[in-house]
């Protein structure tokens, strides 16, 4: 238990006490407030951390004030302890990484690592989308986009002998997630639905950075085309009328001439492969272009100790069909 932890459950046994003072119990706080059933002994035994407004009106009801709350607390431990989406604590030479997964609090291990490493992949991440407190709106999906990749190849680079599907699974999507790594005035957004934009266009801008340098030696050369150029791709395409310009991920050109030779479909993982790409894939193959899938291919079950199995899942196992 952390020191954070200790004091917070000090605090809450503070709060049930006031309720009992009070003479009420949980249900009738819950009926006061219109809150469904087992939230106050939720908050009571530190399932939950209750917000400001939400403590605040607990202890109006039974005739406290703050001052009652904070009797006989411990010191506070710091900075150290804060409740975040996601942080890591040092365990030997690895680092254990805890994080919100649906109803649980789980953790995922990463080996030969530390929590200054881990500080600095994070950091990346916030150092980069504090710029959308000052730009365009216009700038701001690029960098969102621009954040999470520069904080993902930095993880890869740090921790090389790491799956590059857990470090962008476990760690960059739950960072991103966390509202405290944005500005603030951005603090109701569900970054989860945001997420799905931004980590598309990331994952692009990934590809050609990280694997561009190399197949630029071999005479291939990737770019992220804007929108008049793919619609001039697939205009001058001879190719049948299943390909479109938006579905256009990363181009590749190859030879003296730069010739267009196919369209590299990057993709979060599979759920969108079959509906959005295959009828183009089918098409462009037919045509003598390739057509290659670039995928995180990352998916988990919620658990206390998730693993990222991905869609493909194991050769014995049951294999999704969207694959």
């Amino acid at each position: 238990m952390t020191g954070t932890d200790d004091y917070l459950k000090h605090l809450l046994n503070n709060l049930r006490t006031l309720r009992e003072k009070a003479g009420l119990s949980p249900e009738e706080i819950e009926d006061r407030l219109i809150l469904g059933p087992g939230w106050i002994t939720r908050f009571e035994e530190g399932e939950t951390t209750p917000n400001i407004d939400m403590l605040l009106a607990i202890l109006h009801e039974t005739g406290s004030t703050l001052s009652d709350l904070l009797v006989d607390l411990p010191d506070y431990p710091g900075t150290a302890g804060i409740e975040r989406f996601i942080f890591a604590e040092q365990v030997g030479t690895d680092i254990r990484i805890h994080f919100r997964y649906a109803k649980f609090d789980a953790t995922y291990t990463l080996e030969n690592a530390t929590a200054d490493e881990f500080e600095a992949i994070i950091k990346t991440l916030r150092d980069g989308l504090a710029q959308l407190a000052v730009v365009e709106e216009e700038l701001s999906e690029a960098i969102k986009a621009d954040s999470v990749s520069r904080a993902f190849l930095k993880a890869v680079e740090t921790w090389p002998d790491a799956n590059p599907s857990d470090l962008w699974w476990f760690i960059i999507y739950r960072a991103y997630c966390d509202p405290f790594n944005h500005p603030a005035q951005f603090a109701r957004l569900d970054f989860t639905q945001s997420w799905k934009r931004t980590s598309g266009w990331a994952l692009e801008k990934i590809l050609v950075q990280h694997y561009g340098p190399f197949l630029a030696k071999h005479g291939v050369k990737l770019f992220i085309a804007d929108g008049a150029t793919k619609q001039a791709i697939v205009k001058e395409l001879d190719v049948e009328d299943r390909l479109e310009a938006d579905k256009i991920d990363v181009v590749l050109r190859g030879g003296v001439d730069e010739r267009f030779f196919g369209v590299v479909h990057v993709k979060a993982s599979f759920a969108e492969r079959r509906t959005d790409d295959v009828p183009m894939s089918v098409a462009l193959m037919r045509a003598g272009y390739t057509s290659p899938l670039w995928t995180m291919d990352c998916k988990s079950t919620p658990a206390k100790l998730p693993r990222n199995r991905g869609e493909l899942g194991t050769p014995q196992g049951l294999r999704s069909a969207k694959t």
